[in-house]
């Protein structure tokens, strides 16, 4: 694939934004939200506050731009393990490697799901560019085809497709397994930190597995 030759310009401002990002969300890793402050951040990333707001005019908005982008990158890891059409395949993929990228941020994550529900609304939708996904993502080959997504819509998204394509029937009720699927993605995530075995990718595929046998679906097998 062709890239679009930038600016240096437009790539100083991608390079700028994603430092940003990641400056906060290594101070995450080990510090409460709220005691992050804003100059911190630009202290570490060598900016002005003025650049910093310029970026993200609220903190709240870079847990936002990071959860978009690390979804993406998760739906860009499942759609490589499989096969193209296999909807609930998908599912399980998308859901196996945001668990394997959960277990690597345990402190982030628990802190991202008591701020949606400090927030008391879904995550704002947004637009991220191309240049800036493949800063974050320079080994993501063909990145920029992804949809940008939360997986409440990726869920719902791929349940009208499965059924399109015959995976799940047409009296499915897409608004009832779309919540299903949620339920399992936040359910699961408070389950596992108090539970013996903290395993999440475990945990997901016993969750997933009961919901389709359940529901009398096959699921396709995974690309080797």
């Amino acid at each position: 694939m062709v890239h679009k030759e930038y600016s240096l310009r437009e790539r100083k401002h991608a390079k700028t934004k994603i430092a940003i990002m990641n400056a906060f969300i290594k101070r995450l890793e080990k510090t409460r939200f709220d005691d992050i402050s804003v100059r911190q951040i630009c202290e570490d990333v060598d900016v002005s506050e003025g650049t910093f707001f310029n970026y993200f005019p609220e903190k709240i908005d870079i847990i936002n731009y990071y959860m978009h982008l690390e979804f993406l990158q998760v739906i860009w890891k499942a759609r490589k393990d499989v096969p193209e059409g296999a909807y609930v395949a998908l599912i399980d993929a998308v859901l196996e490697n945001l668990g394997k990228e959960l277990l690597r941020y345990d402190n982030i994550i628990y802190q991202l799901i008591a701020l949606m529900i400090i927030q008391q609304q879904r995550p704002k939708n947004l637009s991220i560019s191309n240049l800036e996904r493949q800063t974050f993502l320079p080994d993501c080959e063909g990145i920029e085809d992804i949809k940008l997504m939360l997986p409440d819509d990726f869920f719902s998204e791929c349940l009208k497709e499965a059924v399109r394509h015959g995976e799940l029937s047409k009296d499915i009720k897409i608004d009832d397994l779309q919540v299903s699927l949620m339920t399992i993605l936040s359910g699961t995530l408070l389950a596992a930190k108090f539970a013996a075995n903290k395993d999440i990718v475990y945990h997901f595929r016993r969750q997933l597995r009961f919901l389709w046998k359940g529901l009398g679906i096959k699921r396709a097998a995974r690309r080797r």
